[in-house]
């Protein structure tokens, strides 16, 4: 099963682009970004924001490294907000890639593989803030996600789905991003029960806008023909 906004989560592409073609538009923003997990979990945090969440070297969407956390619902009620995955700017998550103006840096998308074992579907969302926590908005992915597959969310942004924290513009939060947000609705089958549940995650991505995108591949498939031509020159 996967939701309705779908987003390719191939590793080899998505490093060929951002190797070749990344740019920092300001304040460590990188556009395209994916972060994959290779190495280890990006300094992520968990729910609590004390503590760094898991990094598991094998069985990602591609079989490859991811990160993961646990949860219990017990002290929530039914479609009580919880957040599993912080990437914030105070921890320097993957780098600071995701921190800046994502208005004026060309981000149109945001996307990320997510896996569970809580038995019953789980609704996810995402929310965007600025450094201090405030203002936000929150991106609620409304096709519930299956429990025990990866499946792949995407948001295109700006999009009717947002909802913001107060009488906020696009521009007054997505100009001053610092923290992105993932979580889940507790479900009425597990809230107030005293069971933890598994969530993963993976390649965490914000696309530019579509035409840039095009370049971004057409440079990549360029560079990777100019390097196919020097290889068999020096054979």
């Amino acid at each position: 099963m996967t939701s309705s906004f779908s987003v390719p989560t191939g590793r080899c592409t998505a490093a060929i682009v951002v190797f070749i073609t990344a740019s920092v538009v300001d304040a460590g923003l990188i556009v395209p970004f994916t972060e994959t997990f290779t190495a280890n979990a990006a300094n992520w945090y968990d729910s609590t924001g004390t503590l760094p969440v898991d990094w598991v070297n094998a069985g990602g969407p591609e079989g490859s490294a991811f990160s993961a956390t646990s949860f219990n619902f017990v002290n929530l009620g039914e479609d009580d907000p919880v957040t599993l995955f912080r990437g914030q700017d105070e921890f320097l998550s993957s780098g600071g890639a995701f921190v800046g103006n994502w208005d004026s840096g060309g981000v149109t998308g945001f996307g990320a593989s997510v896996r569970h074992d809580a038995g019953v579907p789980l609704n996810y969302f995402v929310r965007f803030a600025s450094p201090s926590n405030f203002p936000g908005a929150n991106n609620v992915f409304f096709v519930p996600v299956a429990s025990g597959e990866w499946t792949d969310l995407f948001a295109p942004l700006p999009n009717a789905q947002l909802i913001f924290e107060g009488p906020f513009t696009y521009s007054q939060v997505f100009g001053n991003i610092g923290h992105v947000q993932i979580g889940v609705s507790a479900p009425a089958a597990l809230a107030g029960v005293d069971a933890a549940i598994d969530f993963d995650l993976d390649n965490v991505t914000i696309v530019p806008e579509p035409g840039t995108a095009v370049l971004l591949a057409l440079g990549a498939a360029a560079l990777l023909r100019r390097r196919a031509g020097w290889r068999s020159s020096h054979s």
